[in-house]
């Protein structure tokens, strides 16, 4: 282990190669505390750039000298919705940065931690959905849009540090309670909330799930109708959410009258790569659109899963459903798409590598085609888009040393910043 820690790409082989469950999953987990560790990520005063440097700089000057009665008093404030002392609103990252920065005292373990958290549920996550992966051998086409899943919200979410670690811990809760009915992947199911507190929306369409059932041909239709009509009312949202102060300032937050015009963020875009103007544009929606829609006119989704699949589309479908309807609150809207499209990608991907080379469409198999090939072309933008955003944060020293990164973090440099200076240097 010491050997793989001093180049850290040997976990990954040495997860590839294992045959244990729970060694791969510890591997995966050591491999993610070390892109913590070395992460592209430095205490900045001014708190300028990625949300990771403002969550960062909050450790190093409140919680550094934050008495455990105060942080007590502020937990609680947290969790009764108040608009309190504490620069943290949500349960997570107060306690993660309070353990690191005043109890340890070392600020700078931060994203270790943070990264060791997001890498247990996000590696547990994949290692669940790819479990069948020995087994296929499937079409170009497939296997781009499992790709361009996995770069969905991948490593790279670990800047964010709450949002996208709650989604990761919904998802390996759901994954593991329909798969084992143990209780206590159903509390776990419950904690997203207490990560990201705009879970308590987000995280609604799991619960509804658990409550009333995987209902596909139901949750289709709810999809379909909110693609083409309001379902749920703006002003009586906005009114409920608002009965606390944390509602209030989140509402403030998140809260748009208006969807900006294409022409608008083609101004705001101006300049920019063209598949980042075209993610701004929201390609990607009508890729996915395509997607769900050639799934179920193709009966994949209602004919070809088996019980534990339709409880993971399901959530995706209502999830879906839940961002269309909230098409006016930004943030929630924009979150609860990739958390939809993360659970039906898991579901398709798990139905996939299942039937492996017995893969049948059930009715219209060119349309099938047509479908996943017109769903990936409009996914390329995204994916390029995304693919850049992975190459953001990764140190150069992940791939070997980091412990370099540890003694003198002057020196530290992402992947991306390490190409660059390759080329100009070529150049």
């Amino acid at each position: 282990m010491a050997g793989m820690l001093l180049a850290p790409p040997l976990l990954l082989v040495e997860a590839w190669r294992t045959r244990s469950h729970r060694y791969r999953h510890l591997l995966l987990t050591a491999f993610f505390a070390v892109y913590g560790a070395t992460i592209g990520i430095a205490y900045d005063p001014t708190g300028a750039g990625a949300d990771g440097v403002r969550h960062l700089l909050k450790v190093y000057i409140h919680y550094g000298d934050l008495a455990f009665d105060d942080f007590l008093r502020e937990l609680w404030e947290i969790l009764t919705f108040q608009v309190g002392t504490s620069p943290n609103k949500d349960v997570y990252i107060h306690v993660i940065s309070y353990f690191v920065g005043g109890v340890l005292g070392v600020p700078a373990l931060f994203f270790f931690v943070v990264g060791a958290v997001y890498g247990y549920f996000f590696s547990g996550s994949m290692l669940i959905i790819f479990r069948d992966w020995g087994k296929a051998r499937l079409p170009l086409i497939t296997l781009f849009l499992i790709a361009n899943f996995f770069l969905l919200k991948n490593i790279e979410g670990v800047n964010t540090v709450r949002t996208w670690t709650g989604l990761w811990v919904l998802v390996y809760g759901s994954l593991q309670y329909y798969r084992t009915r143990r209780l206590r992947y159903l509390v776990l199911m419950a904690m997203p909330p207490f990560i990201h507190v705009g879970y308590f929306v987000m995280a609604l369409p799991a619960y509804a799930v658990l409550i009333f059932g995987s209902r596909v041909s139901l949750y289709a239709v709810l999809f379909i109708l909110s693609s083409t009509t309001t379902l749920i009312s703006p002003g009586s949202f906005v009114e409920v959410a608002s009965t606390t102060e944390r509602g209030v300032s989140s509402v403030n937050s998140y809260y748009r009258e208006e969807t900006a015009s294409a022409e608008q963020v083609l101004a705001q875009t101006s300049g920019n790569r063209i598949w980042f103007v075209l993610a701004k544009l929201n390609v990607q929606r009508w890729a996915l659109n395509v997607f769900i829609y050639t799934l179920l006119v193709c009966g994949v989704l209602t004919l070809t899963m088996n019980a534990y699949e339709r409880w993971i589309a399901s959530i995706g479908l209502l999830t879906l459903t839940l961002s269309n309807s909230l098409w006016f609150m930004y943030a929630i809207h924009n979150r609860a798409w990739t958390i939809g499209a993360v659970f039906l990608g898991a579901a398709f991907i798990m139905i996939r590598l299942r039937v492996a080379d017995r893969f049948k469409v059930p009715r219209g198999k060119s349309l099938y085609q047509l479908g996943m090939v017109s769903s990936a072309v409009l996914f390329v933008p995204y994916f390029a888009y995304n693919l850049s955003l992975f190459l953001d944060f990764p140190s150069f020293f992940l791939l070997g040393a980091p412990f370099t990164v540890w003694l003198d973090p002057s020196v530290n440099l992402t992947i991306k910043e390490a190409l660059r200076a390759l080329i100009y240097g070529i150049l």
